[in-house]
């Protein structure tokens, strides 16, 4: 698990052995890390999926998943009453809204496919106290991202980069090139729900000709950069474990962008303004993340534990349980 989390340099390539092994190479020696099975992997990305198909649902529908798509004894939602999104004053967030919602359910059905009768059941969701919760860290009493179309985009905007840096992340320890081949699919699809909802908060502080969406993006970034890890790279690899990236995160505030200052960007020794639409590191790619990274975001939390934010009773991955804990952060 900790070797989705190798970065810059450090990853000088990766790939699976016959022994459910994964296998990277740095230059410094070789770290063995054993890798869940791919069943495991997929059905992590399935409570995302969950997750996000719920909210999307709902905010266009009022209603969410069928229960033929959530399977036996799913958990309950936690949702305020009518969490249908009024729309009427921004008619085009809601077109965005439900082209999202229609692929996040189709990647709930996707993945419910693929893994048969070995598909996890919807975990219980909380799409009501962990928002408030999350509005009290960046400084909006009770948040509800239900409440407006622009609150709509920042709860999306929670969950879209979270859920590309989980896609890169477990990408790698999948071994059947089939399963590869449709997580490849998704993170795409993922990368460009991000994108959409990166641009539209971008061009409204823009078209307002203000910081308000920039400065509550970047708290929101900053909040997960805090509970999902700030290692010490040399002392990782002292102890044998292959760095976690410190600062992993980025929101649409223009200094958040690596090697951008006051907004400008330096390319071939000249300035240019710039946005930050794509949070990459310094080598212009995507971030990624450990499973145990992502519960902790999920669960909001730095600390170890199984459950909580999102997931009230913990994510459900069948026979592999262990799966389902975020990582000791806290210190």
């Amino acid at each position: 698990m900790y070797a989705a989390g190798l970065v810059g340099s450090a990853l000088l390539g990766a790939c699976n052995d016959h022994s459910n092994k994964a296998v990277a190479a740095t230059s410094d020696n070789n770290v063995y890390v054993g890798g869940p099975p791919d069943e495991a992997i997929l059905n992590f990305a399935l409570n995302l999926e969950y997750l996000e198909a719920e909210y999307y649902l709902r905010a266009v529908t009022g209603n969410g998943l069928a229960d033929s798509d959530r399977g036996n004894n799913p958990g309950m939602v936690i949702i305020k009453g009518s969490p249908q999104v009024d729309f009427s004053s921004n008619k085009l967030i809601g077109q965005y809204a439900a082209e999202i919602a229609q692929d996040e359910l189709h990647h709930v059905q996707f993945l419910r496919a693929a893994l048969g009768t070995h598909a996890a059941s919807a975990p219980a969701i909380d799409l009501k106290n962990s928002f408030a919760a999350l509005g009290n860290l960046i400084g909006v009493s009770n948040f509800d991202p239900f409440s407006s179309p622009e609150n709509f985009l920042l709860g999306a905007f929670i969950f879209e980069d979270v859920g590309v840096t989980a896609y890169h992340g477990g990408a790698p320890f999948l071994k059947s090139r089939t399963y590869l081949d449709a997580a490849a699919g998704i993170l795409a699809v993922e990368a460009y729900h991000a994108g959409l909802v990166r641009t539209f908060l971008t061009a409204a502080d823009y078209n307002n000709g203000n910081t308000a969406f920039s400065d509550l993006t970047d708290n929101i970034s900053g909040v997960r950069d805090s509970v999902d890890g700030n290692s010490n790279v040399s002392a990782d690899y002292a102890n044998g474990r292959p760095p976690v990236a410190a600062n992993d995160d980025q929101g649409i505030g223009k200094n958040q962008a690596v090697g951008e200052t006051n907004g400008m960007v330096s390319i071939n020794g000249s300035l240019y303004a710039a946005s930050n639409i794509v949070p990459t590191d310094a080598n212009g790619l995507a971030y990624d993340r450990t499973i145990a990274q992502v519960h902790n975001i999920a669960y909001a939390t730095a600390a170890q534990v199984s459950q909580g934010g999102f997931f009230p009773n913990g994510t459900n991955i069948p026979g592999h349980s262990a799966l389902s804990m975020s990582a000791d952060n806290s210190s």
